[in-house]
């Protein structure tokens, strides 16, 4: 194998030292990915839920009774918290293409979950009623 070759082979993947061991931005990637699949499959559903009122509106009406059901409505929370996140962590990105916070990266990605989560919890103390 030629040298060139060999080093890109060596050094493919993100080194441990890179994030201070905390494998941080290895758990950003990953969820950035999981939360941008989890939207836009949200968003093909979203559709589909809208199109039904083209079928009238007693069929919109029975749609609409089933998504206000207390497992959907703890379902939004997850909607909630992907949407947080995601967002949150895109400003993050868009931080470190600029230079801002790159030797801070790790702490960026604790804080944006740490948000998301709080976020997340106020709201899930606030929907309890709906959901119970």
């Amino acid at each position: 194998m030629a040298a060139p070759v060999r080093a890109l082979v060596l050094h493919s993947g993100p080194s441990r030292d890179r994030y201070s061991g905390t494998h941080a931005g290895w758990w950003a990637w990953l969820l950035q990915r999981l939360t941008g699949v989890a939207l836009v499959g949200y968003l093909f559903l979203h559709i589909a839920v809208i199109s039904t009122g083209q079928a009238g509106a007693n069929t919109f009406d029975d749609v609409l009774k089933v998504l206000q059901t207390p497992v959907f409505v703890a379902l939004d929370l997850l909607l909630l918290a992907a949407v947080l996140y995601h967002g949150l962590n895109g400003l993050r990105v868009v931080l470190l293409d600029l230079g801002i916070g790159v030797r801070r990266q790790a702490a960026l990605f604790w804080a944006c979950l740490a948000l998301t989560l709080l976020t997340t919890g106020a709201a899930a103390y606030f929907s309890f009623p709906l959901i119970f």
